[in-house]
């Protein structure tokens, strides 16, 4: 088969969140048909109290009801941010491995305080105790929920619950209702304070006259929490005589809540609203903030509303004229003269079918503020929740959504608002095409049980677009996009360990929108050392340099030593092999009818010898790709000098971790023949660390240090440019307490252009002027500068977003 492509989507690891990677789909039917007639909750929700670490395939759990065996899990990260947390955050703010889930199944049971459930498979995420639990995911092969009908989540507690969630194999039909309203985080609770007036304070006690705050992603903090800041996606509490509670964030940002009362001179001590949380539903599910408490000293104050839970449905089709719903709760009015509390923000929904996906409504709006409406008294009403995120997946859709936020309170018989304000928005996505398990990918290189080098390369055939995650001996290495073709390829450079010598086995799966295919089968291999047995040396790339800015054609160039061909890889471009001659020097240019995109780029290599045994493939080099710029004036004024273009010191090993000795240097730019500018790039390999002498028609033009890897380069200055005609190049290096040269290595002939043949199109070649010291050579220096800019970011990792497409356009 092949599914939609993908959105292009930036992921951390922690964010891709099944354990056996869902591949579940609409689950087995095990459970067999649901019939629902009146309100049903289905789920067992399991507190977590140690936590699970990535990789386990135990979790304890406290529970009163065991999990059957073979049954589905639903594992989740629900909150975790510390207990330390500071409260007054901004907008947006991502959750980090909060909201990570994935599911797994039951192999057993073992019966005790807490219960053992050993897991058919490891888990892929770490789950921080507290505020991790396991729910149970029933998998029918049909559901009907009638008209009197409601199935709900079980109210989140403080360690579990706020979900309900189930698969269906066939058709579900909802003529009721499928709801986590006010099932997620609490409000929080109104307390009687004594009277007070002109107090202020994030964090102000109950007892110097603050409010509770709402409950939210952070642990430990319910019940505790008190004052008008919020406390991330948690609504602050009023502040003072009679202010209203902020609302719940979770999409947008909580409302405000409304001002103290006219004899505390009616200032803005409202609660805060939660904070908008920054993530992408199809990785992460968030259930609602809770609304903070309003204050007051007459007991007649109001808490709080809970905010929604999460609903995940998937179904070969969805009809019926039901609605879906994780609303927040609205806050109840205050009586007397007390202030009210804020909305719940609403939670999350997700429903997902391979067919059809019809509805009344799917809702996940934020709760309304409570309104405060003693005409005796003016006091704050509470601000409304933020709306939650909902997400529709199917091949058609008709299923209106709304994630509006809600309504703030209103104030006495004018029914104005006070100072209290509305929740903002939330989110909603649709992806019209079915939702479907991704094609098993399968693994062509390397092939089984043959030996290969201790990094090797991975290749395979996917769906074209998919996500494809690879994993050796069970834990992930890498992520891929298969290209247009399907193909996919990857080799194991650094940051991911080199692999022991010995036998691996690797799988690889893919993934579009959240949805996972089967491991493909396991490739068992033995991993060398070839490298050392076959002599072979990490090769060294010089140019370009780390973090040099080129044309969208530029050439790359390096030494390999003992190696009869390199194998060069740019980005996720399938591999290029280029011949490296008997000094181990390889060149390869970006063909001009496929130029790399604008932006930045990695290239590593590694080099083959006779029997096609693989070195280790070098650190990458990242540079990037700009569009030539003829008005950019003058180049960069470190394009030139010692050290120009040379590599950052934490550039990789390269020689310096191979035990390679170089006694005689290797020139590798330019090129035998080539036809340079009269300030000309000279770049090649030597010794780490050592002093090279650079020597034109012999006399010494510069001297330069090789960096961590090797690689060394100078760009001739202004005033030391060549007349045009031939001239030739050598290096050697200096010994380091003589200062006398060492053997040089052979001359390189070379030709310097005159100030007619400009030849502005070459798009990145290796020599690039750094000024002019007469009329010509300053036409030259801008001609060059057309073709190529370089600059040095110092300190600077850029990382490549894989290529991925989107679905169809609607």
């Amino acid at each position: 088969m092949r599914l939609p492509p993908l959105v292009l989507v930036l992921l951390l690891l922690s964010s891709a969140a099944q354990a056996e990677l869902d591949s579940f789909g609409l689950g087995t039917g095990r459970d067999g048909p649901l019939t629902v007639n009146s309100r049903r909750t289905i789920n067992l929700a399991m507190r977590m109290p140690l936590g699970a670490s990535r990789g386990a395939r135990v979790l304890s759990v406290e529970a009163v009801t065991a999990p059957a065996v073979g049954s589905l899990l639903l594992i989740h990260q629900t909150q975790g941010f510390a207990s330390s947390t500071p409260s007054g955050g901004t907008s947006p703010t991502s959750p980090g491995s909060v909201g990570s889930w994935e599911m797994a199944r039951v192999s057993s049971v073992t019966a005790g305080s807490p219960m053992v459930i050993q897991l058919s498979a490891p888990l892929i995420n770490n789950y921080d105790a507290p505020g991790s639990q396991a729910v149970t995911v029933p998998e029918y092969t049909t559901v009907s929920v009638a008209s009197s009908g409601a199935l709900v989540a079980p109210p989140w507690d403080g360690s579990s619950g706020g979900i309900v969630a189930f698969l269906a194999s066939g058709a579900v039909t909802n003529d009721g209702s499928i709801n986590a309203d006010g099932a997620g985080f609490r409000g929080g609770a109104f307390t009687q304070n004594t009277s007070r007036t002109n107090c202020t304070g994030a964090d102000l006690p109950t007892s110097q006259g603050g409010a509770f705050k709402g409950e939210g992603l952070v642990v430990d903090r319910y019940g505790s929490a008190s004052g008008r800041a919020n406390l991330v996606n948690a609504g602050g509490g009023g502040v003072c005589k009679d202010a209203g509670g902020g609302g719940g964030g979770h999409r947008g940002v909580g409302g405000v809540g409304g001002r103290t009362a006219p004899t505390d001179g009616m200032r803005d001590m409202g609660g805060q609203g939660g904070v908008e949380m920054g993530y992408t539903i199809v990785y992460s599910i968030l259930m609602g903030g809770g609304g903070g408490a309003g204050e007051g000293d007459s007991g007649d104050g109001s808490s709080g509303g809970a905010g929604g839970g999460v609903v995940m449905v998937r179904a070969r089709s969805v009809g019926g004229g039901g609605t879906f719903s994780a609303n927040g709760a609205a806050a109840a009015a205050s009586g007397g003269g007390d202030g009210a509390g804020g909305g719940g923000a609403g939670g999350a929904v997700i429903v997902r079918t391979t067919g059809s996906l019809d509805c009344t409504q799917a809702l996940v709006q934020g709760g309304a503020g409570g309104n405060a409406p003693s005409s005796s008294f003016q006091t704050g009403p509470g601000g409304g929740g933020a709306g939650g995120v909902l997400l529709l997946h199917g091949k058609s859709v008709t299923c209106p959504g709304s994630h509006a936020g809600g309504a703030p309170g209103t104030a006495g018989s004018s029914g104005g608002s006070y100072g209290a304000t509305v929740g903002a928005i939330g989110e909603m996505k649709q992806f019209i095409f079915p939702y479907e398990t991704p094609t098993t990918p399968v693994i062509t290189e390397p092939v089984v049980n043959t030996t290969v080098s201790t990094r090797p390369t991975i290749r395979g055939v996917a769906d074209p677009g998919m996500r494809v995650i690879i994993s050796v001996d069970g834990v992930r290495v890498a992520e891929v996009g298969a290209g247009t073709t399907g193909d996919f390829v990857t080799v194991l450079d650094p940051p991911v360990p080199e692999l022991d010598v010995g036998t691996h086995v690797v799988t690889a799966v893919s993934e579009s929108m959240g949805a996972y295919s089967r491991p493909s089968s396991q490739v068992g291999f033995d991993a060398q050392s070839q490298a050392a047995d076959a002599g072979l040396q990490i090769p060294v790339i010089v140019v370009p340099a780390e973090g040099e800015v080129t044309g969208p054609t530029p050439y790359i160039a390096g030494v390999a030593g003992n190696a009869r061909t390199v194998g060069l890889y740019v980005d996720n471009r399938e591999e290029a092999i280029v011949v490296a001659d008997s000094m181990g020097r390889f060149r390869y240019d970006i063909p001009a009818n496929s130029p790399l995109a604008v932006g930045p780029h990695k290239v590593n290599a590694h080099g083959h010898d006779v029997d096609d045994n693989s070195s280790a493939s070098s650190p990458d080099t990242r540079f990037e790709v700009v569009l030539p710029d003829p008005d950019a004036g003058s180049p960069t004024p470190d394009a030139g000098g010692s050290d120009a273009g040379t590599s950052g010191p934490d550039a990789g090993s390269g020689d310096a971790g191979s035990g390679v000795v170089r006694e005689v240097p290797v020139l590798v730019v330019p090129a035998e023949g080539e036809l340079v500018d009269p300030t000309p790039l000279f770049a090649g390999v030597a010794q780490p660390g050592a002093t090279v002498s650079l020597d034109v028609d012999g006399a010494r033009v510069a001297t330069v240090v090789a960096d961590a890897t090797g690689a060394f380069r100078h760009t001739l200055a202004a005033e030391s440019a060549l007349t045009s005609g031939a001239h030739a190049v050598s290096a050697s290096m200096l010994n380091s307490e003589s200062g006398t040269p060492g053997p040089k290595s052979p001359d390189t002939g070379f030709q310097v252009r005159g100030p007619t043949a400009l030849d502005v199109g070459c798009g990145g070649c290796g020599a690039s002027p750094t000024g002019a010291a007469t009329a010509w050579v300053l036409l030259i220096g801008v001609a060059a500068l057309l073709r190529q800019r370089r600059r040095q970011v110092s300190g600077v990792r850029v990382t490549t977003p894989r290529p991925m497409r989107g679905p169809p356009a609607r």
